[in-house]
């Protein structure tokens, strides 16, 4: 689970912001935080990250990109506005690739062909971005601290991705059990439990459709 203080810290420097929700409920991971970016109003098809610049201030805030890192992707996509709006319109094709292969997941599904090649393709280009770091539990794939290349943006979220798909926690990704809601999540639960984004919202309005149907049928 990503740290919680961390997630909180981000939840209020970008209170205000539609995309501040996927910090306030987050899903356990970058890649899943992005992909709760693209539902809206759980389960609106409003944008929460509009544009490039959005999207630089939303890793920034996740934790993805440094200050430096996010500062010099500004700086590169104001000098290139036109593969600025094109590196973005990957990044929401990514997102949208990723969630249909993840609500597949969920829903025992196979994944679409065309999905996973997005997918292959934007970690294939990303790959030349990535730097194997030190840490105290081993080693992990980083950004490059110098990197300014706007393709740069997208590695942390496709690293994400990919480590996702291809480890063990795969099997505890799950949807928000709210018919309206796509939320996705991480089930950190022992047994495997979790129903809802968060109780608070779909959790008891969910109890309260239950509990309205009970005295309709009585």
């Amino acid at each position: 689970m990503r740290e919680g203080n961390a997630m909180q810290a981000a939840y209020v420097r970008t209170k205000g912001k539609p995309y501040a929700e996927t910090f306030r409920c987050p899903g356990g991971a970058l890649c899943l935080d992005f992909c709760n970016s693209g539902q809206g109003l759980k389960g609106s098809r409003e944008e929460w990250i509009p544009t490039f610049a959005d999207l630089i201030e939303w890793l920034e805030a996740a934790g993805a990109l440094s200050k430096s890192q996010a500062g010099k992707l500004l700086a590169a996509g104001a000098g290139s506005p036109q593969a600025a709006q094109q590196l973005f319109a990957r990044a929401i094709e990514f997102r949208e690739a990723l969630a249909r292969v993840l609500l597949a997941r969920t829903e025992s599904r196979a994944a679409a062909s065309e999905d996973l090649r997005v997918i292959d393709a934007q970690y294939a280009r990303t790959a030349p971005f990535a730097r194997l770091a030190s840490t105290p539990e081993g080693f992990a794939w980083s950004l490059d601290a110098a990197g300014s290349a706007l393709d740069a943006a997208l590695r942390p979220i496709v690293e994400s991705a990919v480590g996702l798909l291809t480890s063990s926690k795969l099997a505890r990704v799950r949807r928000c059990g709210n018919s309206t809601c796509y939320w996705l999540f991480l089930d950190e639960t022992k047994n495997c439990s979790r129903r809802w984004c968060e109780m608070a919202s779909c959790g008891n309005l969910m109890k309260v459709r239950r509990h309205r149907a009970k005295h309709r049928s009585a």
